[in-house]
């Protein structure tokens, strides 16, 4: 008999499925702990997979092309967008950084085992976590958190993947795949780090992103009545943590309180990250259809009379931000896309968002992927995450998670089979479909 699903075609090519999910586990293992470790492992897994795709071309993947087309057109504009750049040489690599998008067709083959590529990925973020802890904890008088960094080199590079396990683990509790309260202390790596790294963007996403996956999980109906109590556990937790590093969080939220308070009330910006926000909306007037063009920020931040003043010249932080980034995705993308750019990132973002949301009726991943969503997006608010890898490869590990459907999965899994023969509805990965209420 042919093979049919997917399942079978791992006990059919034993070798090559091994070799895959092993080099898949070490990416995701390695995604939350170091950008370049997890990109070194991704080219071997690209080849491998490259290779097993043209071997058995009749089981590529349908299921995930609702996300996989809107992210083409992205990437597709990126690259045209190089041919009006002011150096296309010198920002490839911000081209370059897409190519986490292809962690989505590489891992969805092995989504039957979807419980085994979270459990690495939450090991690695615990390795990484727990090591930032440690070191924020031997260096609680720095108050900026600066050395907080563990096996990264900047301490809030991974905070996006810490939200997004802390976030996940909730979530799978609260749609009760997880039955043992015990799994939730993984929560307590991750939020320790992210508090210690003074990361203000994750946790702000942490308070919009789990109501939201809570509300998504409630009117799916796959909120159970044991996550409910554990969550509410889980509240009065995280109300003590914020009492016991009061002195570390507030002042931070203060200080972002104050200078949007002096842009409003007296039209002067005091923080240096809204004066390029104001800079980047200001120089995009020039060029609002297409942009600068990838990498034009530098271009466009330097011929801003505001931040080429003496005063404004002589501050540390603003060479980051003429040679670097406005620190926002969506005011980097205006500035070097144009409307285009946005309107093209915003299809993209939709699709992942109606994919999860569509999916969420069918299992709790598509809920959990919706919380992930939202971390990505708020974090993206506040740095321009679109050109670094690991924050990059999460929004992309989320669009993996939001177009998983276990029965999606299985009719991708189904080759053409002969004239009167049909495939066994109850084998392969639909063993992975959870069961009522779970």
């Amino acid at each position: 008999m042919p093979a049919w699903t997917l399942d079978e075609l791992a006990r059919k090519d034993p070798f090559g499925d091994r070799i895959h999910f092993a080099l898949a586990a070490l990416v995701c293992f390695t995604l939350p702990v170091n950008g370049g470790w997890a990109g070194f492992i991704l080219a071997p897994l690209v080849g491998w997979g490259a290779l097993r795709t043209l071997c058995w071309r009749r089981y590529l993947p349908a299921g995930p092309a609702g996300i996989l087309f809107p992210a083409a057109a992205w990437i597709g504009l990126l690259a045209i967008s190089l041919t009006w750049a002011p150096d296309p040489r010198q920002e490839w690599h911000q081209l370059w950084s897409q190519r986490w998008a292809l962690v989505i067709p590489l891992l969805w083959p092995l989504m039957d085992r979807w419980r085994w590529l979270l459990s690495f990925t939450l090991a690695g973020c615990l390795l990484q976590t727990t090591t930032q802890t440690f070191e924020g904890i031997m260096a609680w008088s720095d108050p900026q958190g600066q050395r907080i960094s563990g096996f990264e080199t900047h301490p809030r590079t991974v905070a996006v993947w810490s939200a997004g396990v802390v976030v996940g683990l909730i979530g799978l509790h609260l749609g009760g795949l997880l039955h043992r309260r015990i799994w939730l202390l993984g929560c307590v790596p991750p939020l320790l780090a992210i508090i210690l790294s003074g990361s203000r963007g994750a946790l702000l996403a942490l308070l919009i992103a789990i109501p939201t996956m809570v509300v998504a999980l409630g009117v799916r109906r796959r909120l159970t009545a044991r996550g409910t109590v554990s969550m509410a556990a889980a509240i009065v937790v995280a109300g003590s943590s914020l009492a016991v590093f009061h002195d570390r969080i507030m002042p931070q939220f203060e200080r972002a309180a104050e200078s949007v308070a002096s842009i409003a009330i007296d039209g002067e910006a005091t923080d240096i990250r809204l004066l390029w926000w104001r800079s980047s909306l200001r120089q995009w007037n020039n060029h609002p259809l297409l942009g600068y063009g990838l990498g034009g920020t530098a271009d466009a931040l330097r011929s801003d009379p505001e931040l080429t003043t003496d005063q404004r010249v002589s501050e540390r932080n603003l060479s980051i931000a003429v040679w670097n980034q406005p620190h926002s995705v969506y005011l980097q993308i205006l500035l070097e896309g144009g409307l285009i750019g946005v309107a093209t990132f915003a299809f993209l973002l939709l699709a992942i968002a109606r994919a999860a949301w569509r999916n969420s009726l069918h299992h709790p991943l598509g809920a959990i992927a919706i919380g992930g969503l939202v971390i990505w997006m708020t974090t993206a608010a506040f740095d321009a995450w679109h050109t670094r890898s690991q924050p990059l490869a999460f929004l992309w590990f989320t669009a993996l998670l939001a177009a998983f459907d276990p029965s999606r999965l299985l009719r991708d899994s189904v080759k053409n089979p002969p004239e009167g023969e049909h495939p066994d509805e109850t084998s392969g990965l639909s063993k992975s479909r959870p069961s009522p209420g779970r």
